[in-house]
């Protein structure tokens, strides 16, 4: 006759008590605090990402508020030595309104020379103003 095949023996866990407990499933208990585990884990990856983009968002404005600078400082030495002047106007990039200056002072640091300024201004905040300046001098030769 054939052998006998021995059947498989269920392991069960034993609780302190010695009494057998089912392992098959997860308590209420487990599942909350998994839940709350998975709930703080989220929440800090939700400010992290928050706070990274305003940093993106706050370097962003700055490049480009340089930019506008450049160009207004390119745009004033591309005149003249006679016709270089003080100047301002706003410009608006995506709804940020840049507010450009240029300002100019002749004979500095030596005569025959101007130096031109471009400050750009813009709200970086309800409370708050940041601003970018370049600046540059003109000789005329």
């Amino acid at each position: 006759m054939g052998a006998r095949i021995p059947r498989p023996v269920l392991l069960r866990r034993t609780s302190r008590s010695g009494k057998h407990r089912d392992s098959r499933g997860v308590s209420l208990l487990e599942v909350m605090i998994a839940t709350l585990i998975l709930t703080i884990v989220v929440l800090g990856m939700v400010e992290f990402f928050a706070k990274g983009r305003k940093g993106f968002d706050m370097e962003e404005r700055k490049r480009v508020a340089t930019l506008l600078a450049q160009e207004a400082v390119e745009r004033t030495t591309a005149r003249p030595y006679d016709q270089i002047a003080p100047w301002s106007e706003n410009r608006t990039v995506a709804n940020i309104v840049y507010a450009v200056a240029v300002t100019t002072v002749a004979n500095q640091p030596e005569s025959e020379m101007k130096t031109i300024r471009s400050t750009v201004r813009w709200q970086a905040t309800p409370t708050a103003q940041r601003s970018v300046s370049l600046a540059t001098l003109v000789y005329d030769h």
